[in-house]
Order: structure tokens, then C-alpha cells, then sequence
């Protein structure tokens, strides 16, 4: 399922099971299933660009009808591990795992009420609340719906 998802030249060293101890630890969350089994296989890295395009049928700052997703972020102090600060950085709600994003939007697992997380977007508060969305209820499903952006970009 995760073939081909990430660059050949990007993928890093799987986790053990002991980073995947310390990060659920540090982060008081169990991660999903499906998560961890990437993570196995690569420790993150970027996504191919015919796989980098998550289509949504909501506006988004950048304006486009797709969430780019250029990376997966891993269990390290660049991945997932900096997600607190993120969040409180960019005031988004709390209980987010950020995998994926920069600065104005956001993927990640949402544990709010949760204990097994669904995957949303986020963008920060423009004076109007977040742009705040579900996309997919599991991170295979989430994986399963990205697709190639020229798909998406008119002529």
C-alpha cells in the first residue's frame, strides 16, 4: 500500500521499536496502526510527485482544488515530535499531529475525543475560526486518495 508513495532518494531508515516507545511516550498518544506500518518501512520522507495532490471540495488559502503534499514527516524533532510547538506556533486547535504541511496549512491526526485519530487540515486563524477539515478516516485512506496534481491544473 505504501509502495511508491515516497521519492527512492527520500526514504529514510524505518523506525525500531523503541523510537516508536519513546515518541508515543513523549507524545501521550498511541499512533495509528497503518501510521506505524509506514513508519516501518520509512521513517518518512517526500512524497512522488505524481502521488502529491489531495483533492478537496472546500476553499483553501492557496486557492487550489487540491492539498499539496510534498512530505510525510516522520518520528523525529523535525517530524511529528515538534507538533506541540507547531500548533501553539500557529495557533491551531490542540490534539493535532501535524504530519505533513508548513506555515499556512497543515495535515495531521486529530485525537480530540479521539483515541484513534482521524486525519484533517488545518489552516490558522484569519480572523474567521480555522479552516478546519476532515479528510479521511484512517492514514491508509488518506494515503489511498492521493493522486497526480496535473490532474488538477487547468490549461
Amino acid at each position: 500500500m505504501f509502495t511508491n508513495l515516497l521519492l527512492a532518494d527520500s526514504i529514510n531508515e524505518p523506525v525500531t521499536q523503541e523510537e516508536i516507545e519513546a515518541a508515543e511516550a513523549t507524545l501521550d498518544v498511541t499512533l495509528p496502526d497503518d501510521f506505524l506500518a509506514f513508519l516501518k518501512r520509512s521513517n518518512g520522507g517526500y512524497v512522488n510527485y505524481n502521488k502529491r495532490a489531495f483533492p478537496v471540495d472546500f476553499s483553501i488559502e492557496s486557492g487550489d482544488i487540491f492539498i499539496e503534499v510534498e512530505e510525510i514527516k516522520g518520528l523525529d524533532a523535525e517530524g511529528i515530535l515538534q507538533s506541540e510547538y507547531l500548533v501553539e506556533e500557529w495557533d491551531l486547535p490542540q490534539n493535532l499531529l501535524l504530519f505533513s504541511g508548513s506555515g499556512h496549512a497543515w495535515v495531521g491526526f486529530n485525537y480530540d475525543g479521539r483515541d484513534i485519530p482521524n486525519i484533517v487540515y488545518a489552516e490558522p486563524d484569519e480572523g474567521d475560526g480555522n479552516n478546519f477539515h476532515v479528510l479521511a478516516d484512517t492514514f491508509t485512506e488518506f494515503v489511498q486518495k492521493l493522486d497526480d496534481p496535473e490532474k488538477y491544473i487547468e490549461e
